[in-house]
């Protein structure tokens, strides 16, 4: 049927009317399909209704009814169409002037009717009446009269649901029935409802009730005559209803409301709309007595989260969001309500929200969650807004499965930012960060990480999945305790929870390198110390790595420990190998410069590496830096291999819970008593070690601090020690670290084994092993020293053999390829007089007399470098002016 004067579809015969525009056209039951003559097509794209006669272009998304395809297809307008047709079918048309009036005009009489409404109540109780515009139009008038009655404004209602606010009123428009709130306040509760004629519907039942006159015309001042009452709003069954909820939610908020509001819905009864429709149906009691059951049970809306009120859209989504104006989003996907003809029109399958903004914690970028549903599951992604809002951008959302194309994502980027606009109070706003351990705000990850969300790049999802829990900490409690019997075991242990602790002792990262020889158990020790966090194999990295992903690596890790096993996957490559250590030790990341200019952002990390290997990292010609920053702990952690074959086993039983609980007791104390027990410790272990191993001192009391508190606060429990008289405010007292004195014992027990091993694998300094090389390499080929030497010439040798003189070229060659680094190590020798400059000491090679020439060679006097204590001699001296007593015979 057409919306016009002349009922069309019982005049025309719409298979013959359509059948000359479209090109092979087919006809099944009521429906023709043929190619469209709008446009170039081999499709048969067109659809034709026969019984209405609409018809619809798949091809451009274009349709109407007949007339429609008429004016397109003459090239007119549809009035002019209209005329045509009647004409072209010898149809008569009716004066236009009293159609419409008759069309428009609507009566008290057939509102009453229609509503199933007294007509003399609607007239005497809500001063309902007809009235006539100046054409003589009937309409229906309905006055909003304020609390003391008088008039504020009036509506006027025609036919077909049309109204109009009165023109030129200077009076502003109030809830409609404000005239009964005297009535309303006695019983203490209101019902808000959308219209005139469900107010009606609802005092006919009995129940208090205001009406509001349209879906967002609820304001904030009308909040002030609803105070001291219980606000029942009703949400109708679309997206109108969802509006309404949400600007009379949002306007008693903005009002100052303070009195408690709920939500209830007559679609809960049987699909009913409205309270209208409710009436309709089942009269006044028994629809009275259904509403009051649906007031009974109203959920209750808390003002401080307005999303609470807001419905769900699609099932199980993260978080509920209301409808921009225009757009639909539900399980079918996303749609746009076209302005013509207000159907929806599918713009993406996938239904995307907006879930969260984030503020990066290290760059201070924000960045938005999406959520997206697919294959019936919610899934979640983080991208910058640059992404999300762009629509060349935002087609990267095609590859995790979302049905997002360079055609539709325009359209998407449109609904996104209207979906954000309209919901800028609801989106909630968090911290994000890219690493785990401490983080601003006194949080930490993982565990204690309230209002953060975790910003990392796909590739590392399955590192932050193995920070999780299994078993429980009493299991894992059982499983370790008879190991930290073995002071290795309790080393290793409580070094994986020395790493959050160098944060707030301010000490630099190290290494704990277990070695030795295979079925020691080092691995499953690690994993042992890996469990306190999370899932220890998932946790575990090996050496057979970039120092690019180790870098990554113990930046995302940050303030937890760092488990890299296997040393000899790092193959032979010693100085690859240092270079890591190095690095990790840095806690800085290479600067890298950004794609599009500038510098990316440096990674740092506070870590302690738990490293394993079968040979030591330090080698003779290691540098000095890379045994200071290695504690080496030679041998297995278990004292047979079915001990640490079961802890393989149990490690993955219980792990994940230690970890988070030791942060929280952290988070208990003062950082202040923190750092005096450090102190403290550090003053035992500097004392024990009387001036040896100094730069693993620090170090081995940061382990011993760690295990004197996780045995406190894991194995044995709160006790504490006695209460002693303490300085500081009542605050700093309550909050003070207290230690047991078995624990805190057991721990410089710990720490002086540990200690000891240290000192008796102590290796000399890298220079002092390359002095000691060049005086047996000298020695060892002595044959090569001297005028007319059979072989090749390195040099010359004093008969006494205590000075020496080498080619710079043999000697730099020699140093190199025994992994020395001949500048460093010839600058030591100059600095401790084991070899002579010239005068200005700017070269350190001399002249000498040599094989009737004057080459320059490096002057080494032997007694120097082989005797630690010898007295520095004048650089500018030779050997043969020193004291007499060194010039004695070398032991050679």
């Amino acid at each position: 049927m057409n919306d016009n004067a002349v009922n069309l579809d019982q005049v025309l015969d719409y298979r013959s009317e359509y059948a000359p525009y479209v090109r092979n056209a087919k006809i099944s039951g009521g429906q023709m399909t043929g190619i469209c003559p709008f446009h170039d097509d081999r499709n048969a794209s067109l659809s034709v209704d026969l019984k209405t006669g609409k018809w619809h272009c798949f091809a451009e998304d274009i349709g109407g009814n007949y007339i429609d395809f008429y004016a397109k297809i003459n090239g007119i307008d549809t009035k002019e169409a209209y005329r045509q047709i009647c004409e072209s079918h010898h149809i008569e048309m009716p004066d236009r002037r009293d159609e419409e009036r008759t069309r428009r005009s609507f009566s008290l009489k057939q509102y009453a009717f229609s509503k199933h409404l007294p007509e003399d109540w609607l007239r005497n109780f809500c001063h309902i009446s007809d009235d006539r515009e100046k054409d003589g139009t009937v309409y229906m008038k309905i006055p909003y009269l304020k609390e003391d009655g008088t008039l504020s404004t009036f509506r006027k209602r025609f036919a077909n649901k049309e109204f109009r606010w009165r023109y030129g009123s200077a009076g502003k428009i109030v809830l409609y029935g404000e005239w009964q709130l005297p009535q309303i306040r006695k019983a203490g509760y209101v019902c808000l409802v959308e219209g005139e004629s469900d107010s009606q519907s609802m005092w006919q039942m009995g129940i208090s009730c205001l009406g509001v006159p349209g879906a967002s015309m609820f304001k904030a001042g009308m909040a002030d005559c609803l105070q001291d009452l219980k606000v029942y709003i009703h949400q109708e069954p679309d997206q109108g209803g969802e509006t309404f909820l949400r600007k009379v939610t949002q306007g008693l908020i903005d009002g100052g409301f303070i009195g408690k509001v709920y939500k209830f819905s007559c679609s809960t009864i049987g699909g009913i709309k409205d309270p209208s429709d409710l009436y309709m149906k089942y009269g006044r009691e028994d629809a009275g007595q259904k509403v009051r059951k649906l007031l009974m049970a109203a959920k209750e809306i808390d003002l401080s989260r307005p999303e609470d009120a807001i419905p769900e859209a699609v099932s199980g989504a993260p978080v509920n969001l209301r409808q921009p104006e225009g757009w639909i989003y539900s399980d079918k996907g996303i749609s746009r309500i076209d302005e013509k003809t207000y159907s929806p029109v599918l713009v993406c399958r996938t239904p995307i929200i907006l879930t969260q903004r984030l503020k990066s914690l290290e760059t201070g970028e924000e960045k938005i969650e999406i959520a997206f549903k697919r294959d019936g599951e919610w899934k979640t992604a983080i991208f910058p807004r640059s992404t999300i809002f762009t629509a060349r951008a935002v087609t990267v959302l095609a590859d995790l499965g979302c049905t997002v194309t360079s055609e539709n994502a325009k359209q998407l980027v449109r609904f996104l930012s209207a979906l954000e606009a309209e919901n800028i109070d609801v989106i909630q706003k968090s911290d994000s960060t890219s690493t785990f351990g401490w983080q601003p705000g006194n949080r930490f990850i993982p565990g204690h990480d309230e209002g953060i969300t975790l910003d990392i790049d796909p590739s590392q999802r399955g590192m932050a999945a193995a920070y999780c829990r299994a078993g429980s900490l009493e299991g894992w409690i059982e499983t370790m305790r008879p190991h930290r019997e073995r002071d290795k075991f309790r080393f290793i242990l409580a070094a994986s929870f020395a790493a959050p602790l160098l944060r707030i002792i301010q000490q630099r990262i190290f290494f704990v390198y277990n070695w030795g020889s295979s079925k020691g158990g080092k691995t499953a020790g690690l994993k042992a110390a890996l469990s306190a966090w999370g899932d220890p194999e998932r946790l575990m990295v090996n050496f057979n790595a970039t120092q690019v992903g180790l870098e990554r690596t113990a930046a995302f890790f940050c303030d937890l420990p760092l488990g890299i096993d296997e040393r000899q996957l790092a193959g032979k490559n010693q100085d690859a190998l240092e270079k890591i250590v190095y690095m990790i030790s840095s806690g800085t990341g290479k600067i890298r410069g950004a794609k599009g200019g500038g510098l990316q952002t440096t990674r740092q990390w506070r870590t302690v590496a738990l490293a394993t290997g079968e040979e030591p990292i330090n080698t003779e010609t290691s540098q000095t830096g890379v045994s200071t920053r290695v504690l080496e702990i030679y041998g297995g952690p278990f004292d047979s291999e079915q001990q640490a074959a079961m802890m393989h086993q149990e490690s993955m039983e219980n792990f994940g819970w230690a970890g988070p609980e030791f942060v929280r007791h952290l988070f208990s104390v003062t950082e202040k008593s923190i750092l005096e027990k450090y102190d403290e410790m550090h003053k035992y272990v500097n004392s024990i070690a009387k001036g040896k191993s100094g730069s693993h001192i620090a170090g081995i009391a940061a382990v011993a601090l760690a295990d004197a508190m996780v045995d406190t606060w894991i194995f044995k429990g709160e006790s504490g020690e006695e209460e002693t008289e303490e300085a500081g405010t009542e605050e700093e007292k309550r909050r003070s670290i207290r230690i047991n004195e078995a624990s805190w014992e057991r721990a410089e027990e710990m720490a002086a084994v540990i200690l000891k091993g240290q000192i008796d694998s102590e290796r000399s300094d890298v220079n002092e092993n390359a002095v000691q090389y060049i005086t047996d390499w000298i020695m060892s080929n002595s044959n090569c020293f001297g005028e007319n030497t059979p072989g090749p010439c390195y040099g010359d040798l004093s008969a006494d053999r205590s000075t020496a003189w080498v080619y710079p070229s043999i000697l730099n060659s020699s140093l190199e390829k025994a992994g020395f680094s001949p500048r460093k190590t010839l600058r030591y020798m100059q600095d401790n007089g084991i070899i002579r400059t010239d005068a200005d000491g700017k070269h350190l090679a001399v002249v000498k007399r040599f094989n009737g020439t004057r080459p320059r060679m490096i002057e080494i006097h032997l007694r120097n470098a082989l005797k630690e204590d010898a007295p520095k001699e004048d650089i500018g001296s030779g050997f043969q002016d020193a004291p007499e007593d060194l010039q004695k015979e070398l032991p050679f």
